[in-house]
């Protein structure tokens, strides 16, 4: 791995980690990522391409990984793994390049000037069904639904702790804490999430954890998936 690339690679976990953890785990979470992206890049390396393919799009682009996002492009546009489809390839150079890196937003550029107008409306469509799942907002509504699912495990309700006498093993950091400290990371995520759903939409969403109209949040976020360029 270059060194130009790995250091693209940790700018986009920079914006990542805030995606994926709040700050209390950010270190453990972002080692992890590293670590199962030098093990893709092996396998891309050595030529499995099906193997490679299959954990960038499942388990790096689906958390908001730009560079693996960028990787299924690539891929899709070579056909490495997956069938050649330029279309969907402009499709994932295009989400890949939404935080305004400029090595992604080149080669976004690059391929979509050579579209003609009827590639470029099918272009288009593919970009809008993909980014339902994998542009930043879609990723950071479906982790604020995962973080009230998690809090309404500890009260039987929608929000709060409660104080459960527990131990608890992150499964995303591997770190053991008790359920009052679990569940407080989990509040502090979901108000980061919350934070960044509505600087990315540009609403005024509330943030507080204690009182999350997800109805509000979900449509906030279709407004803005509806309105995409």
């Amino acid at each position: 791995m270059t060194k130009a690339l790995t250091i693209l690679i940790a700018f986009c976990l920079s914006f990542q980690a805030a995606i994926v953890s709040a700050q209390t785990a950010d270190s453990r979470s972002n080692a992890r990522m590293l670590q199962l992206q030098t093990r893709v890049d092996e396998l891309y390396e050595r030529g499995e391409f099906e193997r490679a393919f299959l954990i960038y799009r499942d388990e790096l682009a689906s958390i908001g990984d730009k560079y693996a996002q960028y990787m299924v492009g690539y891929m899709t546009l070579s056909g490495k793994g997956v069938q050649q489809d330029p279309i969907k390839a402009s499709a994932w150079y295009r989400i890949s390049a939404e935080r305004g890196t400029e090595e992604f937003e080149l080669v976004r550029d690059e391929l979509l000037q050579d579209f003609d107008a009827s590639e470029m409306q099918r272009a288009d469509q593919a970009y809008r069904s993909l980014c339902r799942r994998f542009c930043d907002v879609a990723v950071l509504l479906s982790l604020v639904r995962k973080d009230l699912e998690e809090i309404a495990k500890a009260t039987g309700s929608r929000v709060g702790s409660g104080g459960i006498p527990m131990t608890i093993i992150d499964r995303r950091t591997g770190l053991v804490m008790s359920g009052d400290e679990y569940y407080r990371r989990v509040r502090q995520e979901l108000e980061v999430r919350l934070g960044l759903i509505a600087r990315l939409t540009g609403t005024k969403l509330g943030t507080n954890p204690d009182d999350v109209n997800i109805l509000e949040v979900e449509r906030a976020v279709e407004d803005y998936l509806r309105e995409l360029p």
